[in-house]
């Protein structure tokens, strides 16, 4: 199977997982010993990490309906490992009424093939998306100044509109 439909795969499971409210199926995505950088909370690597992912899933889970949407902006492979961005959108719905509250942030997982050829998320890092925004007119203008003084490069054998070879 193809690494980056297989990770595309994961990130299914994930997001259905978070769906369900499954602990073990979220937990499944993540490698033994990954490394846990969310925003807002204390870091955990190794084993701990996947203890403390499992207990604040279950407190999670027993408090909201969890609706999670990926998505994926790259996901690049490198060999055994591969690099995975994009946004997460988790909408928490309090199981004992109440308003939902939702959360978008932008992530980093960087995967890891394991001893059976399964992608597993080693390193995960996200922090609170902000909104979208243009550069500074200065930034736009240095931009665009360098454009302009760029030297123009003919592609070979590119045919003008008359047929002519540029």
């Amino acid at each position: 199977m193809e690494d980056t439909y297989a990770i595309r795969l994961a990130k299914t499971k994930l997001r259905d997982a978070y769906n369900k409210g499954d602990v073990n199926g979220v937990l499944s995505v993540f490698a033994d010993g990954y490394s846990d950088m969310s925003a807002g909370l204390a870091s955990f690597y190794g084993s701990e990490a996947q203890a403390v992912l499992k207990h604040r899933l279950k407190k999670l889970f027993a408090r909201y309906k969890a609706q999670l949407a990926v998505t994926i902006i790259s996901i690049r492979v490198h060999g055994s490992w591969a690099f995975d961005w994009g946004w997460h959108r988790l909408t928490l719905t309090p199981k004992n009424g109440g308003k939902p509250i939702t959360t978008r942030t932008r992530y980093l997982e960087i995967w890891q093939k394991d001893a059976e050829e399964r992608w597993r998320i080693a390193i995960f890092l996200d922090n609170v998306d902000v909104q979208p925004q243009m550069p500074p007119k200065e930034v736009l203008a240095e931009m665009s100044s360098r454009r302009a003084s760029a030297p123009r490069r003919s592609v070979p054998g590119r045919r003008s509109k008359v047929g002519e070879v540029v």
